[in-house]
């Protein structure tokens, strides 16, 4: 399996959490990549945190139930949930649909530094490949 099956536009930034970042201003936006649905399956169930929620970069905020694995949300950087995407929790079946139209939620930074942590679509993808690899 090659990791130019996937698409990882090159304005976005990436976790190892197989999600997309996206920065407006202060704040993120977070999703789930195409890649990182095809090793979970089609999204059956989305929880998030509620508006309000202090998240820490790297901690668990929410959970996802999908076709192939059930598991963990990780907020990709640290700060305060300003927003959700209802419309995702209600029909988490778009995120299968359009993974990098349908954010999970949005976060006002807290450590603007810790996007530096985070890779761009080159080093995502080279990261896995080598993932890849490894688990081969």
């Amino acid at each position: 399996m090659s990791v130019s099956k996937w698409s990882f536009p090159e304005e976005l930034l990436y976790d190892t959490h197989y999600q997309w970042i996206k920065r407006v201003g202060n704040k993120v936006l977070f999703g789930l990549t195409p890649y990182g649905l095809d090793i979970t399956g089609d999204v059956l169930y989305l929880v998030l945190p509620t508006v309000g929620t202090a998240v820490e970069g790297g901690g668990t905020c929410g959970s996802l139930e999908a076709g192939k694995w059930v598991g963990r949300v990780y907020a990709p950087v640290s700060g305060l949930v300003t927003k959700v995407n209802d419309m995702v929790t209600a029909s988490p079946a778009l995120i299968s649909q359009l993974p990098y139209n349908c954010w999970f939620a949005e976060i006002e930074l807290s450590r603007p530094a810790e996007l530096d942590s985070l890779m761009s679509a080159a080093a995502v993808q080279a990261w896995l490949a080598e993932d890849m690899k490894e688990n081969a």
